[in-house]
């Protein structure tokens, strides 16, 4: 196995909450921050992470996805690919186990549409898969839905208005692509869009204001890329951004309060990091946060109520069953 194939990264959307007159934006923030600690019975030290109840399983290469108010974690890899789904409620800080993928998969590229999962491509063995399975909570079921016209694994996924958009730096073929397809779960098809500016193999990822943005990972250069590009389906176009200022591969990340974190990841001199870092689109600009307590690489991470989750890994000799939140709205 490629050793660059341990690295991948999920992306996702968080939903702000409804707009009031009697409160400015960064008092909404701290009072929805301080409802989520309550909530999830964490203490109220936003810069800090904090250690949940751990996975079932130690994997890495998963993909974590939040549906209303439940982190659901689907595939990895343990010496070999998983079909494991674990769902984690925060309220009770507890796992439980649900109705496993259809196939053994790890770092394919998922999302949320109307509070389904969808997860595309991953991993199987040596070659990535072109499938795609949707999950419905409420029946515990996997369905399966139209493949892709190609191989992908190791990209980034997102749902933008109803739809999700899929890239592939994994196709299954020399070198690494820069792919970009779009399912339509209402007309049951798959669109292939404008190509990136560079790949992004165990890249990072999420989307910000109906927009794709996407960072680092290795390209063919066969190193971690500093590139930052976002995509824009309204005008099918990317748009290259700030490069972040350590680049990594197969790092955790997710979008919070309008902000793309990068969590970890390994370094262009393979060592692995517990590095945060924070891009800013209405600032242009790259921050850092409080460190994961330890390096991890080829973890998930979503949000959920307020609060981002760092899930599983890899710690440079196995794979990990972490479980660790840091308020979301953190500001360095």
């Amino acid at each position: 196995m490629n050793v660059s194939q341990y690295f991948r990264k999920t992306a996702r959307v968080e939903l702000d909450g409804k707009k009031t007159n009697k409160f400015s934006s960064s008092s909404k923030r701290w009072l929805y921050a301080m409802a989520a600690m309550l909530a999830l019975a964490l203490p109220v030290l936003a810069a800090d992470w904090i250690n949940r109840t751990s996975l079932p399983t130690a994997l890495l290469g998963v993909n974590v996805n939040s549906i209303n108010g439940t982190l659901y974690v689907a595939g990895g890899n343990n010496g070999g690919p998983h079909s494991s789904l674990y769902a984690y409620n925060p309220g009770s800080n507890s796992w439980s186990t649900l109705a496993p993928l259809p196939t053994a998969l790890y770092e394919g590229e998922s999302g949320v549409i109307n509070s389904q999962l969808y997860y595309a491509g991953g991993w199987n063995t040596s070659l990535p898969t072109s499938s795609l399975y949707i999950y419905n909570p409420q029946s515990n079921s996997w369905a399966a839905g139209p493949s892709l016209s190609h191989l992908s694994a190791s990209g980034i996924g997102g749902a933008i208005n109803g739809k999700l958009y899929v890239t592939t730096p994994s196709n299954g073929y020399n070198g690494y692509a820069n792919l970009l397809d779009v399912y339509d779960p209402s007309a049951g098809t798959w669109t292939s869009l404008a190509p990136s500016n560079d790949a992004h193999n165990a890249g990072a990822g999420g989307v910000i204001n109906s927009k794709l943005y996407v960072s680092t990972g290795i390209d063919n250069s066969n190193s971690p890329t500093s590139v930052t590009e976002v995509y824009d389906p309204v005008a099918n176009t990317w748009t290259n951004l700030p490069s972040i200022p350590t680049p990594v591969a197969g790092p955790g990340s997710t979008a919070s309060c309008g902000r793309l974190f990068v969590i970890g990841g390994n370094l262009q001199n393979g060592n692995i990091t517990n590095l945060i870092q924070i891009y800013d689109p209405l600032k242009n600009t790259w921050t850092t946060a409080t460190n994961l307590p330890v390096a991890n690489a080829a973890l998930g991470a979503d949000v959920l109520n307020c609060f981002i989750f760092a899930v599983g890994g890899y710690n440079g000799t196995s794979p990990i069953a972490t479980n660790q939140a840091l308020q979301g709205c953190y500001q360095p």
